[in-house]
């Protein structure tokens, strides 16, 4: 038997484990190995004369393996004495390199995505700014942040970029199995109730894709995102709260849209003839701000725009589960790391996230552009500790986000409440534009800078990773994509524990994700590279013979406003 993975027996809270969990761990599959075993065994070497991993027949003290095909849930002995481990093999010959996993939080195998945040989520959504939770990483927020982190890779995985096809730009999948498609872990926990889609005024060509046929279900409209809401009382109880999520759409590839980057500021009154006192001295990058505000009455899918369609959908689960605990989370990577930012501060700016007492409520049919009017607090920086409102936290995670605004912006997200981290790859260039020159590291002339129309200023807090640290993956000082990749931000942090100890794998998530767009994965690791495709390309023999575009089924073509 050819050892595939080790894991060390003494790290694991329980003495008993399944084989399930331990395979699940180690980002192996059974479809991919001939008899794939669990066994527990006492190495006294962990390496042979050559360097080389022993096999099962050469470690001491072999005990009793369980086949994974007949025995999923039987339960194992492992030992924990010094020099145990728990071993994943097959008796097919693999020239696979041993994956060993480290196990130094004492994580047991189960308690990756189970774990109850009820009793500290306020903690674990920012706030205390994460004081003490980052250095080392708490567990808790570490598997939040790789959930929300894969709420935003659905937004990639349910994307139509078949050029060929005439949904090009649009989701694959209706709202109600768009999470199940895609394989998102939480997908019975969370529903899908708004797609958002955007247009821009802006030639963003990585950002929006069009087809290359006549015939094409929007020439001016991208899907871009969506709104979802926990819905199972199983996770609502795990969280302590009902937690709506939005979750943005960025770009993989960075040259074409980072050209587009070196733009001036230009403020963010995204409606300044209703607003109470002006904010123009706050200001984000346009092309951001056109994204997210723009509108065209050609388009069926965009005569509201995406910062409508956005929080309209936001104040109608707000009156729905009026008098419920509730957190606003943001996601978003690249680009969509941008989106997450500057519609999370929309949402304070227009204070859709205040419950007021029934005295001060503005009526629910009011719009929500004159709601800016009549609300007292909107826009004019005052204390929102009145004592008959309660204010609805908003969180924004983000991956490889790039700056949004000025200082002045980072200075009113921080009064509006907004709690802001962000995940960052120091080899990745996208989180250093704009304001690759000007910005937040210059305080002695800030002053001064802060008046030019191309200064910018992060917002938050950051969690720095680095591609270097991973042993697994493939990289070049050049090479921008696998540096900006969202699956290879989710594996390093997924590894990640301090700032002393960056890379300590732990096999939570599957190796062969990081090849999903990508060739990222070291080639003895056997994965195949972009291997997240429609069967033969959308492509099915028709009653002719002939191979052509397959439509889609009635209930996954786009459709602007009906309940899909």
């Amino acid at each position: 038997m050819a050892v595939l993975a080790r894991i060390p027996a003494q790290g694991l809270n329980e003495s008993r484990a399944t084989a399930n969990s331990v395979v699940k761990c180690t980002g192996l599959h059974s479809t991919q190995y001939t008899n794939l075993a669990v066994a527990a065994t006492r190495i006294k070497n962990p390496q042979n004369s050559n360097g080389s991993a022993p096999s099962l027949a050469s470690s001491n003290s072999f005990v009793q393996p369980i086949n994974y095909e007949s025995q999923k849930h039987g339960y194992h002995h492992i030992s924990r004495k010094r020099g145990s481990c728990v071993v994943v093999a097959s008796t097919a010959m693999t020239s696979r390199p041993v994956i060993d996993l480290d196990f130094d939080l004492a994580q047991s195998l189960e308690s990756f995505t189970s774990s109850s945040v009820s009793g500290r989520w306020r903690d674990l959504q920012g706030a205390n700014n994460w004081e003490g939770l980052l250095d080392p990483i708490d567990p808790d927020l570490r598997a939040e942040l790789i959930k929300y982190g894969e709420f935003a890779q659905v937004c990639y995985d349910a994307f139509d970029f078949e050029k060929h096809s005439k949904y090009c730009g649009s989701c694959k999948y209706n709202r109600r199995k768009v999470l199940v498609k895609t394989g998102l872990q939480r997908s019975a926990d969370y529903e899908v109730t708004k797609y958002l889609y955007s247009t821009s005024e802006i030639n963003l060509p990585s950002f929006f894709h069009r087809s290359d046929t006549a015939e094409t279900w929007s020439r001016d409209s991208n899907w871009s995102g969506f709104v979802a809401v926990s819905t199972s009382a199983s996770e609502i109880e795990r969280l302590g709260r009902r937690d709506i999520v939005v979750a943005w759409r960025g770009t993989a590839t960075i040259p074409e849209w980072i050209r587009n980057l070196q733009d001036w500021l230009s403020p963010a009154d995204f409606d300044p003839g209703e607003a109470v006192v002006s904010l123009g001295n706050v200001k984000v990058e346009r092309g951001f701000r056109s994204i997210y505000t723009s509108k065209k009455k050609t388009s069926r899918y965009n005569k509201e725009s995406a910062q409508e369609q956005l929080l309209s959908e936001i104040r109608r689960l707000m009156k729905k589960y009026e008098g419920e605990d509730l957190s606003i989370t943001v996601t978003g990577h690249s680009l969509g790391g941008a989106l997450a930012l500057l519609s999370a501060y929309d949402i304070a700016e227009s204070e859709i996230n205040i419950r007021r007492s029934q005295a001060s409520t503005v009526s629910s049919s009011t719009n929500y552009l004159s709601d800016r009017s009549t609300l007292p607090y909107v826009r004019n920086g005052l204390d929102r500790g009145d004592a008959s409102e309660s204010v609805v936290p908003i969180t924004v995670f983000t991956f490889a986000g790039p700056r949004v605004g000025n200082d002045l912006f980072r200075t009113r997200c921080e009064e509006l409440g907004i709690k802001t981290l962000r995940v960052v790859n120091e080899k990745d260039v996208v989180p250093h534009v704009p304001g690759v020159v000007l910005n937040e590291d210059l305080h002695v002339l800030r002053r001064w800078i802060d008046k030019l129309p191309w200064t910018y200023s992060h917002v938050g807090v950051e969690v720095a990773l680095n591609t270097q640290n991973s042993p697994y993956l493939k990289w070049g000082f050049l090479d921008f994509a696998s540096h900006h990749n969202l699956e290879a931000y989710l594996h390093l942090l997924d590894a990640y524990v301090s700032t002393k100890k960056r890379f300590s794998f732990s096999g939570h998530r599957d190796l062969a994700l990081l090849n999903k767009f990508s060739e990222l994965l070291k080639p003895e690791y056997i994965v195949p590279s972009y291997w997240w495709q429609q069967e033969n390309k959308g492509l099915q023999k028709n009653e002719e013979g002939r191979w052509a575009q397959r439509d889609r089924e009635e209930e996954d073509i786009p459709i602007v406003y009906r309940d899909d």
